[in-house]
């Protein structure tokens, strides 16, 4: 079934992309293009901040079938080690003592952490890193999308 075209908001979709927090969950209403949080620790960020709230708003959000929303999986911890050695063989520039480094890095128990900070106080080059990645989270977005059929009203700002 094809569906019609949504607004999605691209900053959003984003962050759900991003989420790294077990306890959150993102969807995408199939039907309003909304980017929608469950999960715990969604409402402790707003709970001591009266101002945010909303004081003629329902306490319930309206109720819509489960059917119109899309669950976001972010990718994965492995998926995101993958486009790290990408990102070392790729980057064929690299300083030969922070190439080592950060393989090094790849090949312990914790990975992303690990390139991270060997990363640090390499400004160029942590900021080349962030930059491919925001491809690669791009790519993962656009395929998601296409693979569960969702076709957005106007193209993402990455294209």
């Amino acid at each position: 079934m094809k569906r019609k075209p949504i607004k999605i908001d691209w900053d959003e979709i984003e962050a759900a992309f991003d989420n790294k927090r077990e306890d959150l969950v993102y969807y995408l209403d199939l039907v309003t293009g909304q980017v929608i949080l469950e999960g715990e620790g969604e409402e402790s960020a707003f709970e001591d901040d009266g101002d945010l709230l909303d004081e003629d708003a329902s306490d319930e959000a309206p109720t819509r079938e489960e059917t119109t929303r899309l669950y976001i999986e972010p990718p994965s911890a492995e998926e995101e080690a993958a486009w790290m050695e990408d990102f070392v063989d790729e980057a064929g520039d690299l300083d030969t003592a922070l190439g080592e480094a950060l393989r090094g890095a790849l090949d312990g128990p914790d990975p992303v952490n690990a390139f991270r900070d060997a990363l640090r106080g390499h400004a160029e080059e942590r900021d080349r890193w962030f930059a491919y990645r925001a491809d690669r989270m791009h790519e993962a977005v656009d395929v998601w999308l296409d693979a569960n059929g969702v076709h957005a009203a106007e193209p993402p700002p990455w294209r």
